[in-house]
């Protein structure tokens, strides 16, 4: 395909990702998502496919998943709403594509996020200090929820995939500016990036954020990004408190070492990076 082509079709296609984000609960119907995309039904689907590396049905089925691993957590539906929700009309055959997904039962997964300790009371974690060498992001903007930012992620890929910047060996980086114990929800601002040369010539839709280079701290975590929050709560309270450091004035940011379309929950690899004074 020629560079043209995929640009074309990138920029397309961003409505339509837009829409199966706001719409998790509606099944794709061809001949709309062909319309946002101003593209022909008879190819539309080979043409999402090459672009996002996966079916229009396997975006939406992830995105549903991802929803009902986070209702399984906080435990206010019982599995069979949550199956519902998720699109399934039984319980089983949505036990089926859930273990498929994150490797362990939905009554499992409930089970043990159950027993997590409370974000009060943090887990301890290996920390280590690390000079980062600094590095130039081309990122999209994203706002709300952090357990949101996948979207981001999916549209960037895309637009960098089409410009040659990006391939799915690439590095993903998550900035994230504000603390979500402090500030609303909708309010939350980070940045959906992936590396490129400090000298890198962006199209408009990108926008350039630096990491400075400087001292780090860094928390290597294995699992689903749903546990994060236990990682932040040790690395900010007794790591910190005991560190004798203080943080800079740098946002916080992490690097996703493994592709969550194709890993487990359970191996996700993310690394937390504190930037330090």
């Amino acid at each position: 395909m020629k560079t043209e082509t995929r640009l074309r079709h990138a920029d397309r296609l961003l409505p339509v990702l837009d829409w199966l984000m706001a719409h998790p609960d509606d099944e794709p119907d061809l001949y709309h998502l062909a319309e946002l995309a101003c593209l022909s039904p008879f190819h539309f689907h080979r043409v999402y496919r090459a672009m996002t590396g996966e079916t229009v049905t396997a975006t939406a089925q992830r995105m549903r998943l991802h929803r009902a691993a986070g209702e399984l957590e906080t435990g206010g539906r019982s599995l069979a709403q949550v199956a519902r929700r998720a699109g399934y009309r039984s319980a089983a055959a949505f036990g089926r594509a859930f273990t498929q997904a994150y490797g362990v039962a939905p009554g499992r997964y409930r089970a043990q996020r159950a027993r997590l300790p409370h974000p009060q009371e943090p887990i301890m974690h290996i920390v280590t200090l690390e000079d980062f060498p600094g590095l130039t992001l081309a990122t999209l903007p994203h706002r709300g929820s952090y357990e949101s930012i996948g979207a981001a992620f999916d549209r960037l890929y895309m637009l960098a995939g089409a410009r040659g910047l990006a391939d799915t060996e690439t590095v993903g980086y998550g900035v994230y500016y504000d603390d979500p114990a402090q500030t609303v929800v909708d309010a939350l601002r980070s940045s959906a990036g992936i590396p490129v040369a400090a000298d890198a010539d962006l199209d408009a839709v990108f926008e350039r954020v630096v990491l400075p280079a400087g001292r780090c701290a860094v928390l290597e975590h294995v699992g689903p990004y749903s546990e994060l929050e236990a990682a932040y709560a040790w690395l900010f309270g007794p790591w910190l408190a005991r560190s004798g450091h203080e943080p800079a004035d740098v946002p916080v940011f992490e690097a996703y070492l493994n592709d969550p379309k194709t890993t487990p929950p359970a191996a996700l690899l993310t690394r937390i990076y504190l930037p330090l004074a």
